[in-house]
């Protein structure tokens, strides 16, 4: 008798706690801040919830592209990349960790999730347009500009054919000489000049060695093509340069996302187009290039 009395005052607890649970239903993912109406809803496979989630975006960029990103004497990235990837994760909410893979496989795609998007003065092009998505608008716009060693008496462009010039691999300057304009894929408006006749091209790891390594003395190549940010921050340096005419086309720079991303990257390419736009408003990415060229390369050349 005292069992069963036992068992069903145990009953009657069991039936009161049922009766105290709720059923909680699931909260909708809250929106990202800046995030349009039509912004694609957040996934278990979303990259952006990933990161936020996270609390750190993995940033790709190179030690060695003064001024645009390099290491100073502390070891610490700076350079007006360096300073945009900051201020885009500080307005994602996150921190950032920079990674530095070389510069054709960052534009190879295909990542394997190592990083989660390259803000690495990455020009658009119609090749890479085929692996990779861009960030709407570009943050910035560069001239490619030659420059040549004083030594080698070059200082027209037409000086330069025939000539053996350094590039950096897999670069629009590459692409550039080799005549194929289709699969460098920019507008019309953007060229100013025809490639060289009959030249070589020496491709080096990055485009700013080429000028390293005149400066190092080596004899292989007079002439190089690069950002004339680069050619500029070189003659800084002391390096016995001179440029060759002027700008031979210019590139619109945007940040990068791996298509073949494990993760669905639509609505981090959106946030960052959006953080992007808001910085060209707000006059953040002028402030920046000032500090980091000595003038502004944020406007759109198309656009003036």
């Amino acid at each position: 008798m005292k069992i069963y009395i036992r068992l069903l005052a145990l009953f009657v607890v069991l039936l009161s706690l049922v009766a105290c649970v709720q059923v909680v239903q699931p909260t909708p993912s809250a929106p990202v801040p800046g995030d349009g109406a039509t912004a694609p809803a957040a996934t278990e496979d979303d990259l952006l919830a990933e990161i936020l989630a996270r609390g750190t975006i993995r940033i790709s960029t190179d030690p060695n592209y003064e001024p645009q990103s390099f290491l100073n004497a502390q070891g610490e990235f700076i350079g007006f990349d360096v300073d945009v990837a900051r201020e885009i994760a500080a307005r994602l909410g996150v921190e950032v960790q920079f990674v530095t893979p070389d510069w054709d496989l960052i534009t190879a795609g295909n990542w394997g999730g190592q990083w989660d998007m390259s803000v690495g003065s990455m020009a658009v092009t119609t090749g890479r347009d085929e692996v990779l998505d861009f960030a709407d608008p570009a943050y910035y716009y560069t001239p490619a500009q030659f420059a040549a060693t004083t030594a080698s008496g070059i200082t027209s462009l037409d000086h330069l054919n025939g000539q053996t010039i350094c590039v950096g691999v897999s670069t629009t300057y590459e692409t550039w000489l080799s005549g194929d304009l289709d699969a460098l894929g920019l507008p019309e408006s953007s060229y100013y000049a025809e490639p060289p006749t009959d030249v070589r091209v020496i491709p080096l790891q990055s485009d700013n060695e080429c000028a390293q390594q005149i400066q190092a003395g080596r004899n292989e190549f007079s002439a190089f093509l690069t950002s004339n940010t680069v050619v500029e921050a070189a003659i800084r340096e002391g390096v016995d340069i001179v440029k060759v005419d002027g700008p031979v086309f210019s590139e619109n720079l945007a940040a990068a996302f791996d298509e073949a991303a494990p993760k669905d990257i639509s609505r981090l390419k959106q946030r960052v187009g959006e953080i992007i736009q808001e910085m060209h408003d707000d006059g953040t990415l002028s402030a920046l290039s000032l500090e980091w060229f000595d003038e502004d390369l944020t406007q759109d050349p198309a656009a003036q």
